[in-house]
């Protein structure tokens, strides 16, 4: 019995000065969204940051995104519509990561 495992994807993103207020950022949202729930994926959970008491520079925004399997979430975001976002997304943010983690607990 095959039985996949869901995974989660963590998103940070650093905007760049201004990037949140452009139409650039509202078509890359929109589309990026559509891509990811047309994917199965769900928000768990999105979150604009305050402080970073750890290393590194802070990201302004995070993303928590549930997708039914690790080969789901990576086809998201290296998709041909993904891929044809990633202009807008440059104007945008200055930095974005995409973390994917099969959801399985950590021992």
């Amino acid at each position: 019995m095959n039985i996949e495992k869901s995974c989660i994807a963590v998103l940070q993103g650093t905007f760049n000065e201004g990037g949140q207020n452009t139409p650039e950022f509202k078509e890359y949202s929109q589309r990026s969204n559509s891509n990811g729930e047309a994917n199965g994926g769900k928000l768990l959970g999105k979150y604009v940051i305050s402080e970073n008491l750890g290393q590194g520079e802070m990201p302004h925004v995070v993303f928590i995104i549930e997708y039914p399997s690790y080969e789901v979430a990576k086809s998201v975001f290296t998709n041909e519509e993904y891929m044809s976002i990633i202009p807008l997304r440059d104007i945008a943010f200055k930095e974005v990561k995409i973390l994917l983690s099969e959801n399985m607990p950590v021992i």
